[in-house]
């Protein structure tokens, strides 16, 4: 139902310790799922698209360090210094994340750099050989097929306002379980999702 977690706190009376601890827990069970599933399988006419997303919030009133955009360090170290220029001090890159989707399968993963051999390895452990993949980075629409990446862009959106603006920020050390879950809940859409839940920790755990 999506109710956030004081809400959770109130309408059950358990303390919030608590409350995080059994929301972790059910977060564990879907991200167990996700993990499962085999690798995914992409063609001309439905090709895998990937694209890399940057989860960072915003200043608030116009206030304080601003993100830098098109400018990019030595390195893709997130700390990694850049020329200051009133508004811009240390680089603030935020939490990077890189996507794989087809379908109702998607597949988020938190990274904490972005270089080809990191993401060169979760595409071949995703993906099966010789799948048909779309990168947002060279191309929106794909001149051969006409597939666009459209449907990641959406899906990266609905992510972030997700976890983001409804959650106001998660820890870094949970941010793989938070996407496991907005992953899980497009996965399993076309179900009753609390019967699906009771289904995969029945699966988890038997």
């Amino acid at each position: 139902m999506e109710i956030p977690m004081h809400s959770t706190v109130t309408l059950t009376g358990k303390s919030f310790n608590t409350i995080t601890d059994w929301f972790n827990m059910c977060r564990e069970v879907c991200g167990s799922i996700i993990q499962a599933r085999g690798q995914m399988t992409g063609d001309d006419d439905n090709p895998i698209q990937i694209d890399e997303a940057r989860f960072a919030g915003r200043r608030k009133y116009n206030r304080g360090r601003m993100l830098i955009g098109d400018e990019r360090p030595l390195s893709e170290d997130s700390d990694a210094e850049v020329a200051n220029n009133r508004n811009h001090g240390r680089r603030i890159d935020g939490l990077w994340v890189f996507g794989l989707k087809k379908g109702h399968d998607c597949r988020y993963f938190y990274v904490h750099r972005r270089d080809a051999h990191t993401l060169i390895t979760i595409i071949q452990r995703e993906c099966e050989v010789g799948s048909v993949i779309l990168n947002h980075q060279q191309n929106y629409v794909d001149p051969a097929s006409g597939a666009n990446t459209q449907s990641i862009e959406r899906s990266w959106l609905d992510a972030k306002i997700k976890i983001l603006r409804k959650m106001r920020g998660v820890p870094n050390q949970l941010l793989q379980s938070h996407l496991d879950h907005y992953c899980w809940r497009l996965w399993r859409k076309n179900g009753d999702l609390f019967d699906e839940f009771l289904n995969d920790i029945r699966t988890v755990y038997r």
